[in-house]
């Protein structure tokens, strides 16, 4: 399997090739979803695509962001620059830019983003059609589901190591919706890293465990895994050089030197396992881990001291306390300095390895060449070099070789030369042929080195070869929804009254147990709301659900559903359209622009979908639970079923767009009674409310 690495910087670049990365993933300064990233200028993203390329690694640009009608050109620009320098493939999200992509670089492969949401077959072959030749699947993506995947064609890159987002992949607006910095945009505020409290206790309810599937590499392999994904472009050098080299080279210590460079709530196995919904989320510790060197044996001041350890130079490390963070420490002139009250038993874990650090920026990645050098009497010297793409170049010095008047040179003097490789990063074989009694200078003979070297990189990285695409782009074929007027979305019957009825031009179902739902008898075309997800058992629930006679159109929330109904399909608030699109949609909540699809004009906006239990085991709950944030915000909990259990945590306050004046909309009133649903179709609600990102703007 492909191993695909992190490169948020130069340094990360190089770490991760140096670690043994077959691929990297790189942003551009703009349209990555690593905003806060070193990343790449134009000039040092083409220095990258050389580099990478000399050593056999591919590119892969992140151009996966949602993307502004007034950002179009520019974005294109962005795809035009990264391929015309020799980018590989480029990552991607937004189906808008998908389609301008396809049209402007028809050949340029193209992989869908993890914030696509890949996570079944039915999504593969609607990738197939936008002309995606990878899917880098959610993470929630089961087993059986990634089987089929591979089914469709579609190559498949999985996330094995890294930071696990709580939200269901590409549809998390929790920080969009709390400052307008979107996770869609690269900008994530990481509000699921504080701290909440569930049920009156305090604790980091939303931050789940970094993904680690080292055991897991053989079971992917026999599921259809092309490639391995590594997490990171926000993390050290050392992790990436670490996290590569491991999953490349399988050393029997791999777990602890995983643990060693970042470790978040001791690993969790994502959703391989059948127990996962009840192993994602680490309660007390939010951040970095590390790895556990013993318990502290003695204090004195703020010395803390664990029996036979000692520290290298520059780690930090951590206090742990009944699995509770206590406080931090760092090594000072060989000893660990707390910046709190650690007490003897206490735990203590290394954070940082500053041995690793210093190890990982003298670490190389050597590229085996094989040159046969010729040094003939009366001759020009050559050497031919044989390239690991199976090519030879040969080169020639610029001076003929003359008889020696005192001590000729030696095979062995010519093997030391060229075993000299300089600033070059080769491991070379050196075989010579040379007549006796000859003489050139070392100099010259170093200067001949030099100009071989040079000519066989630049060989190395002319004769890479780009892989590019040959999928036509088709675009989405379904039967598209061509209403207009009023969308009313509730959970069930008993939020509808003749009154509301009168208002509203379609009723939207959005139900909690999709295998045991009723269809209001009314006289209004009734939407069935899909939900995002779709995995493994939820397909045969969701067609019966689909296919009831009473339900005249479904409302798509995920490329997944445009295939499996011939009846007519709205998209969704999940498709995460910001901007201006020829398909019947509900523009994202997210936008700041109004444009001509249905607008969300009220409701709790659901900012997450979660795959766990927050519960962490069954208790055979009601559905509705809550969290508070530390300021007392206090965020719904709601249930869905389909085969599987899933949550949304609701918006503290609902959206209201009460000062627009639109032909089409839709409001979300889920979670809403009958009085507030008749005050938001008069538009006049009362109560707390936000504007989304309107008055903002959308960062």
């Amino acid at each position: 399997m492909q191993i695909v690495a992190p490169a948020g910087s130069k340094s990360g670049l190089i770490a991760s090739i140096t670690g043994g990365a077959d691929a990297v993933y790189l942003g551009l300064p703009n349209f990555g979803a690593r905003a806060k990233a070193e990343n790449f200028d134009e000039n040092s993203f083409a220095e990258a695509v050389e580099l990478a390329h000399l050593y056999g690694v591919k590119v892969f640009v992140t151009l996966n962001t949602l993307i502004k009608d007034g950002e179009m050109r520019r974005a294109i620009d962005s795809a035009k620059f990264a391929y015309s320098v020799g980018a590989d493939a480029a990552i991607v999200q937004d189906v808008r830019f998908i389609k301008q992509v396809k049209q402007a670089l028809p050949d340029f492969a193209l992989h869908a983003s993890t914030q696509m949401g890949i996570h079944n077959a039915e999504g593969g072959k609607v990738l197939r059609d936008l002309g995606i030749a990878r899917a880098v699947l959610a993470r929630e993506t089961l087993p059986q589901d990634i089987r089929e995947i591979k089914q469709t064609g579609i190559e498949i890159e999985y996330f094995v190591q890294g930071a696990l987002c709580v939200c269901f992949s590409g549809n998390c607006y929790f920080s969009s919706l709390a400052s307008s910095y979107s996770g869609n945009r690269g900008k994530c505020m990481q509000l699921c890293r504080k701290p909440y409290y569930f049920h009156g206790n305090r604790g980091y309810y939303l931050s789940a465990k970094d993904l680690c599937l080292y055991d897991k590499l053989d079971y992917l392999r026999e599921l259809g895994v092309d490639a391995i994904k590594i997490e990171g472009r926000m993390r050290s050098d050392e992790y990436a050089h670490t996290a590569v080299s491991v999953y490349k080279n399988m050393p029997s210590n791999a777990k602890d030197a995983l643990k060693s460079v970042f470790n978040r709530g001791d690993y969790c196995e994502g959703y391989l396992n059948a127990d996962a919904p009840f192993n994602v989320i680490y309660s007390k510790i939010q951040g970095n881990m590390g790895i556990s060197v013993g318990k502290i044996d003695a204090t004195s001041g703020n010395g803390i001291y664990v029996r036979g350890f000692v520290p290298h130079k520059n780690d930090g490390f951590k206090v742990v306390r009944n699995g509770v963070e206590v406080c931090g420490a760092v090594e000072n002139n060989g000893k660990i300095l707390c910046s709190g009250h650690a007490k003897v038993g206490d735990e203590l874990r290394r954070t940082a390895d500053g041995e690793l650090a210093e190890k990982v920026k003298t670490a190389k990645r050597y590229i085996d060449i094989s040159v046969d050098i010729s040094i003939l009497n009366g001759e020009v010297p050559t050497a031919c070099v044989s390239l690991p793409n199976g090519s030879d170049i040969t080169v020639k010095g610029e001076f003929v070789v003359e008889p020696a008047k005192t001590r000729g040179i030696t095979s062995d003097d010519v093997v030391r030369v060229f075993k000299k490789t300089s600033d070059y990063p080769f491991n070379p074989t050196v075989n010579v042929n040379i007549d006796d009694g000859l003489f050139v200078p070392i100099a010259t003979l170093n200067e001949f080195r030099r100009s071989v070297y040079k000519a066989a990189k630049q060989a190395i990285i002319d004769g890479y070869v780009i892989k590019r695409c040959d999928l036509p782009y088709k675009g989405f074929n379904y039967n598209r929804f061509d209403g207009s007027g009023t969308i009313l979305m509730v959970e069930n019957q008993n939020q509808l009254t003749d009154e509301i009825l009168q208002k509203v031009d379609y009723v939207a179902l959005n139900p909690s147990d999709y295998a045991n739902f009723s269809v209001p008898k009314i006289n209004k075309p009734i939407l069935l709301n899909l939900p995002i997800t779709m995995r493994g058992a939820d397909r045969d629930v969701i067609l019966k659900a689909i296919n009831k006679p009473e339900i005249y159109g479904v409302i798509s929330n995920n490329i997944y559903s445009l295939g499996l109904t011939d009846k007519p399909i709205l998209l969704g608030i999940g498709h995460n359209i910001i901007g201006e699109c020829h398909y019947p949609h509900v523009t994202s909540f997210e936008a700041d622009n109004i444009d001509d699809g249905f607008v969300y004009v009220f409701g709790k906006a659901p900012l997450m979908t979660l795959c766990h239990c927050p519960y962490g085991k069954c208790v055979n709950c009601n559905g509705k639970d809550e969290l508070k944030d530390e300021n007392g915000r206090v965020f719904t909990l709601r249930r869905f079923k389909s085969a599987h259990c899933y949550w949304q945590l609701l918006n503290c306050v609902p959206n209201y767009q009460n000062k627009l004046n639109v032909k089409n909309m839709f409001f979300d009133c889920t979670s809403s009674d009958c009085d507030e649903i008749s005050a938001a179709l008069n538009f006049s609600y009362v109560g707390d409310y936000t504007r989304g990102n309107t008055n903002k703007g959308l960062k």
